[in-house]
């Protein structure tokens, strides 16, 4: 494995468990029953916006956007981007389009590594 492989996955690695541990810790719990009857409490806000952009899919569109750039030839932080995109959005229930990404993403970055994504632009 080589060391810009590594630093990707751990970034993969980072992305996923820092949005399950948050999850786990700040939207799940009973404890945050409380913001349904005051919404507008100050550790209720980062959850609503979560929770929003879960309600709209953002973290999986935002994974198949990257995943098809990652396709078209786009750097590797692209390609690394799109598979953490994609496992972010796996985590909050965006999983149709976010393993979409996340599968486009790792396919351009096992088959190619460092290298241009093999279609090009005409």
């Amino acid at each position: 494995m080589k060391r810009y492989d590594a630093a990707g996955v751990l970034v993969v690695v980072a992305a996923y468990g820092l949005m399950a541990l948050y999850r786990a810790l700040g939207v799940e719990p009973a404890a945050f029953s409380a913001c349904a009857q005051q919404p507008r409490m100050l550790a209720c806000e980062p959850r609503a916006v979560l929770l929003w952009l879960q309600h709209w899919q953002v973290f999986g569109g935002a994974a198949l956007v990257l995943g098809l750039w990652a396709l078209r030839g786009a750097p590797f932080p692209v390609r690394v981007a799109a598979v953490a995109m994609g496992a972010v959005a796996v985590v909050n229930f965006n999983m149709t389009w976010g393993v979409a990404g996340a599968a486009l993403g790792a396919w351009v970055w096992l088959s190619e590594g460092s290298s241009p994504a093999p279609i090009r632009a005409m």
